[in-house]
């Protein structure tokens, strides 16, 4: 099992009676796209975070390609877990070029190594023309790939969507589903994608798991 999230109890701060997770179990295999559908409230964004280390639980173990992120007196640090992040509203930063936005976590390679893979990456997501542009100088449709683009530039084993499509006009969304599934046929990336929109899903993924009551 690639990703293996076991037993899992967490609940915020402050909130009594406030239990998002109460010994939740969950696991993909390498390579697998899976979907996290459930209605608003249930945990499914919180689960991401947990998984990328951005919260920690309270009980339970998550395994990544089988090393323990978190866990009794373990707890791995984001930028340690090779996990990739796509939040809802992109999260680019506005001042950065897609270029820039692309390489900001690059940090590690060598400048030589660092332009290459940008150059992949806007090949990969067929912004080649646009890598001057700021965010606010391309679509909504643009930005969601040069997210995704940007958490999959470090060469992350876990790629984590959250509602990345949510942002969309109705009239884009069809299209932008398509191009997210050929990037990740392209990417062959181990995915875990949360949506409210099971059709976001079914035409992302090969597996939905529901969590609360659909």
């Amino acid at each position: 099992m690639f990703l293996e999230v076991d037993a899992l109890h967490f609940a915020y701060p402050g909130k009594a009676g406030s239990s998002v997770f109460a010994g939740y179990s969950f696991g993909m295999e390498a390579g697998e796209r899976v979907g996290i559908a459930g209605p608003s409230g249930q945990g499914k964004s919180t689960l991401l975070r947990l998984i990328a280390g951005l919260e920690r639980p309270r009980q339970g173990t998550i395994v990544i390609d089988g090393r323990i992120v978190a866990g009794e007196n373990i707890h791995v640090n984001p930028e340690e877990r090779q996990v990739g992040m796509v939040f809802q509203d992109y999260g680019l930063f506005p001042h950065m070029t897609v270029t820039q936005n692309i390489a900001y976590g690059l940090f590690r390679l060598s400048r030589n190594a660092r332009r290459e893979r940008v150059r992949t990456m806007l090949e990969l997501i067929r912004m080649q023309d646009l890598a001057g542009r700021y965010p606010y100088e391309i679509s909504g449709g643009q930005q969601q790939r040069v997210a995704v683009a940007r958490a999959l530039a470090p060469g992350p084993k876990l790629l984590l969507l959250d509602e990345p499509l949510s942002n969309l006009d109705t009239a884009l969304k069809s299209e932008i589903r398509e191009e997210m599934r050929e990037l990740m046929d392209r990417t062959r990336a181990s995915c875990l994608f949360v949506s409210h929109d099971l059709d976001d899903l079914r035409a992302v993924c090969g597996r939905i798991e529901v969590i609360g009551s659909a």
